[in-house]
This record gives structure tokens, C-alpha cells and sequence, in this order.
């Protein structure tokens, strides 16, 4: 989509008619997994009268990259897990996004690898086996892992690229993804599996985060997002975008591995 570099487009809250319209610059990845929540804001803000209109500077903008601009006035918002630094730096829009799924978490892992993880049952036989968790730099699970002493792999700039660092017995063994990304994620890189039977849990969500140009439509994006999780449109669009992923997963059956994650504070 074509970028608008206005930013009295991109911050401006218009009237036509009876019809209330929102611009907002929004990151897009190539794996899709904007996808849920550009739906949500779109639909959300739909329900309160309130048509959405995005614009996408790029096709794919790295995590990174994508705080900067926000940071910067050139995207209106991203989403990110929760913590008090990021709060207190950006504009946060205080409603959860994901139910908290981003906190559960299943491994990526190499081709022939799972015999490694067949006798792990709790947090203490993860630490023992000395397995490395890739983490981007900046993340908030990299305190998590630090503070559950599992050992971390900290990989700079696009954290796509761990993908391709995965190995069996080399400086980084699996990538801990969110339920609602791994099952996209492994159809893009066919070299990896997905692990069959752990599920490590801590507890954490996204939220918008509004970059200073935009802060003044938390007030109506937050509105939004509340009437969404009453009316069940939250819960409608999490089924819609990765109830097929959930199945795929076998959440049941998989072996709870809770992690602390007492510390609010990431590097980011």
C-alpha cells in the first residue's frame, strides 16, 4: 500500500457524513502475523462507529525497526508485551490482546532434535539439560528466561534470523513461540518442527503501544478494545485466526512448564 507521508493524514480524525474515519500507519510482517491485529482494530473500531483506514509504509517491518518508527511518529502504533519501561516511554493502550496466549509457549525446534526433549517434565529437567532458548535482544522473555536461569541466546537486529541459527548441539537449540505464531511460523521454515510436548507458561499479553502523534486516539482505541472483549469479538477473532493452529497444537495434552516472570521491566 502506497505510504502517505502526511502526518495530519495519518493522526487525523475526520467526519464524512454521519461516518467517523481514523487513519493510522501500522506495521505489517511477511508472515502474516499482523493479520489478528489489524482485524481487531479494524472491527473493533468499526463497532463503535469508527471506520478504520491503514496505511502500511512496508510489507515487512522487523520488530525493531517498527518501535523506532512508532517512537519516531512513523507508524502510529505497535503491538508489544506489557512491561512498566515500555509504558512509561510510549503511549500504552491498557487492554490485553491476546488473552494472554503470548505467554504460552511452544518451542521451534531443528529437524531430529525431539529425542532431547522427550524427558523433560519441569522446570528443573529444562535447566538441567542445558538447552539454549534464541530470544530477540530487546524482548521481555529475555528477563523471563534469565530469571527462571534457563540459558539465552541473544540474537541483535531481525529476529527472524534465529530461524536459521536453530541446531541440534550449537549455541542456539529452540525458539519459544507464542501458540498463536508457531504453527504460521514453522510453515514458513520446513527445516524446523514444531516440539510435541512441552508448554511453558508465564504471565504476560500484548498491548498497543501509541506513538506520540497518535496518543490522542487512546481514549477511542481503548473504548474499542474494551466494548471487544464484552462482546465477545475479541474472543471471535482469536477463534477465527488460530483456532486451527490450537488444534494442530494438541494444548491438552502437552506437559505445563510455568515460568516466574515477576520482573515488568525489559531492556526495550
Amino acid at each position: 500500500m502506497r505510504w502517505i507521508g502526511s502526518a495530519a493524514l495519518l493522526f487525523s480524525c475526520s467526519v464524512f457524513a454521519e461516518q467517523s474515519s481514523l487513519t493510522l500507519a501500522l506495521p505489517s510482517q511477511k508472515d502474516g502475523g499482523h493479520a489478528y491485529f489489524h482485524d481487531l482494530l479494524t472491527q473493533a473500531l468499526n463497532d463503535v462507529d469508527v471506520q478504520l483506514n491503514i496505511i502500511t509504509p512496508d510489507k515487512h517491518i522487523p520488530q525493531k525497526r517498527a518501535v523506532k518508527m512508532v517512537r519516531k511518529n512513523q507508524l502510529s502504533l505497535m503491538w508489544l508485551i506489557q512491561t512498566d519501561r515500555r509504558d512509561a516511554q510510549l503511549t500504552p493502550v491498557k487492554v490485553p490482546l491476546t488473552s494472554g496466549l503470548i505467554g504460552k509457549r511452544v518451542l521451534l525446534i531443528p529437524k531430529g532434535a525431539q529425542e532431547a526433549y522427550e524427558h523433560i517434565y519441569d522446570l528443573k529437567d529444562l535447566q538441567r539439560s542445558g538447552l539454549i532458548a534464541g530470544l530477540g535482544i530487546n524482548w521481555f522473555d529475555v528477563e523471563v528466561w534469565h530469571q527462571n536461569q534457563l540459558n539465552v541466546f541473544l540474537q541483535d537486529g531481525e529476529w527472524r534470523n534465529l530461524y536459521g541459527s536453530l541446531s541440534v548441539d550449537g549455541e542456539v537449540n529452540y525458539f519459544p513461540r507464542g501458540v498463536n505464531e508457531i504453527v504460521g511460523e514453522a510453515k514458513f521454515n520446513p527445516a524446523l518442527d514444531i516440539e510435541q510436548y512441552l508448554l511453558l507458561e508465564y504471565h504476560r499479553d500484548f498491548q498497543f503501544y501509541l506513538s506520540e502523534g497518535a496518543s490522542v486516539h487512546r481514549e477511542l482505541i481503548e473504548k474499542a478494545l474494551v466494548r471487544a472483549k464484552e462482546t465477545g469479538l475479541m474472543n471471535a477473532l482469536i477463534e477465527k485466526h488460530w483456532s486451527d493452529d490450537f488444534d494442530a497444537l494438541n494444548l491438552d495434552s502437552r506437559r505445563i512448564i510455568p515460568l516466574s516472570s515477576d520482573s515488568p521491566v525489559s531492556r526495550q
